[in-house]
This record gives structure tokens, sequence and C-alpha cells, in this order.
């Protein structure tokens, strides 16, 4: 995956946040290990980061001094109203080591289930895994061309690097070929029928 550079300087010790804020940049922290360090980010490079995308699964390489951290944004703070990014947190990448993160998951394609009168429905957009950095995909992409009425992909069935350990419980389903709600009540009615004439059986 593509590394970013994102160049920050170092918060002094005691400088307020309505300060840092006035002269156009943002604060923020990088850590991992109980080692946290202050930083402050251009405001409008925060902007442009936002406008394309971001996604816990991006590596950027932070920039302090002309030292380089490999890192990923792991949570940033908005103002409610204006939706101007207050706070942003990142977490410095240890070589070798696996990181917990969200990978977003992307449905492509147009289904058999589909063409035939069903519904998709998409009931996760992403999931969570232990993974090395080097494994980083920017998403899951998954085909769903060849699903038929009433077929579906399960987490475990996802294609995954080696590294990778997806942290949820049990095998939920990530999406699903739904039968529409008309015809499968028909089908419930004519099962019921069918039941009804059934002769019963000592």
């Amino acid at each position: 995956m593509q590394e970013m550079i994102i160049q920050a300087e170092e918060r002094k010790v005691g400088e307020k946040v309505s300060a840092i804020r006035k002269q156009g940049m943002i604060p923020a922290v990088i850590y991992n290990h109980g080692k946290t360090q202050h930083l402050k980010i251009n405001e409008k490079l925060i902007q442009k980061i936002f406008a394309s995308g971001i996604s816990e699964a991006q590596l950027w390489d932070i920039e302090v001094g002309g030292k380089k951290e490999k890192s990923f944004i792991k949570d940033y703070q908005t103002h409610p109203v204006t939706s101007q990014i207050l706070h942003m947190d990142f977490f410095r990448i240890t070589s070798g080591e696996k990181i917990k993160t969200h990978i977003p998951i992307h449905v492509e394609g147009k289904s058999e289930g589909e063409k035939a009168g069903g519904m998709l429905e998409i009931l996760l957009h992403s999931i969570e895994l232990e993974i090395l950095p080097k494994d980083l995909m920017p998403a899951i992409t998954l085909d769903i061309s060849k699903l038929q009425m009433g077929d579906g992909i399960h987490v475990n069935d996802l294609d995954l690097p080696a590294s990778a350990r997806i942290i949820v419980e049990g095998n939920p389903m990530i999406c699903h070929i739904a039968q529409p709600a008309k015809a499968k009540a028909e089908d419930e009615a004519k099962e019921g029928a069918a039941e009804a004439a059934a002769p019963e059986t000592k």
C-alpha cells in the first residue's frame, strides 16, 4: 500500500489548544506502547486528506523535525455543528508487529439473484482485523455477480492475507440476496396451505 507523508510540529508544554487553532493548526497525538507525543498539524492539509477520504487501512508517515514514524489514523474528533476537525489520534506502527484496525468492505457487481428480482442486503460495511501493516489493503472488495437468490457471503468466506485474523464472534453474514417480500409471502402461504392439506399421521 502507498504510504503518505503528514508533516507535523511538536506541541510545546502548556500550549493552549485555542492558540493552536488560531494558528491554523489542529492538535494531534501519536502513541503506542505507552509513549505519547503531542503534535500540531496544518488544518488545510488535514482538510485535503479528509476530502479524499480516510481509512484506518491507510498508512501515513508522520514527519516531525525530519524524523518519520509510520502510523495510521486511529481516531478524530469533529465539531458537532460545523464538522471542523478538532483533534486527531495517530497510532504508531512497530515493524513486524500486528495492529488492530477496521477495513472497509466494498461490494461490486450485480448478482444473478438481483437480475431475477432479488434484493441485495448489505449487513456489514467494515470488519476489524488483526494484521501485519505490510498486508494492509485499502478495502476488501467482494464480487457478488455469481450470487443466486438466497445466496450470501459470510466473514469466513473472505480471502485474506495469511497474517490477518478476523476479530468478530461467530461467522456473521456480510451480504445476501433476499427474495422480494411479495414473493416470500406467497411462498410462505403456499407452504402453509401444503402443510394444512397434508394428512395427519399417527
